[in-house]
């Protein structure tokens, strides 16, 4: 008990030093695909700084900030399914917190299909809401808002 309780204050005080620095361990890039079927798939590609892994979508409840993609509402589209992971998460278990995490390093794709509900251009906002950690427990906030530009389909 006294290990979990050492290891939470260490990575709330790592938490509270990573909004102070300014240097991003996670940098991403948004595009969108037409597909034969008509929907739209959103691709968000995170590269992920050396030393540092980026907690999946399906992180398990009592681990490490899961990734969380958020769209918009937006009468334009709607969303169809969850976030589809391109590449494996890696996974290992974390005594700390008694559960398998799952992770990426390096770099991660993800996608989110939408259904248009019009032939017009539009564009999708939303946020990208994670943690990101080095194996030291320096953990930082992934923040981002985005906006996708996504052309008429045929």
């Amino acid at each position: 008990m006294t290990k979990r309780l050492l290891l939470l204050i260490a990575l709330i005080f790592s938490l509270t030093i990573s909004y102070a620095q300014k240097a991003e361990n996670v940098s991403w890039n948004f595009s969108s695909k037409k597909l034969q079927n008509g929907n739209i798939e959103l691709i968000f590609s995170a590269t992920i700084a050396p030393g540092y892994k980026l907690y999946s979508p399906n992180n398990p409840a009592g681990a490490s900030l899961p990734l969380e993609i958020t769209l918009d509402s937006n009468t334009t589209f709607t969303q169809v399914g969850k976030i589809i992971e391109v590449q494996k998460a890696e996974e290992h278990y974390e005594e700390t917190f008694g559960v398998t995490e799952k992770f990426f390093r390096n770099k991660a794709d993800f996608k989110i299909i939408i259904k248009p509900s019009s032939n017009k251009p539009f564009s999708v906002t939303g946020k990208l809401k994670g943690q990101a950690c080095n194996e030291e427990f320096m953990c930082t906030m992934v923040r981002k808002n985005f906006s996708i530009e996504v052309q008429k389909k045929n």
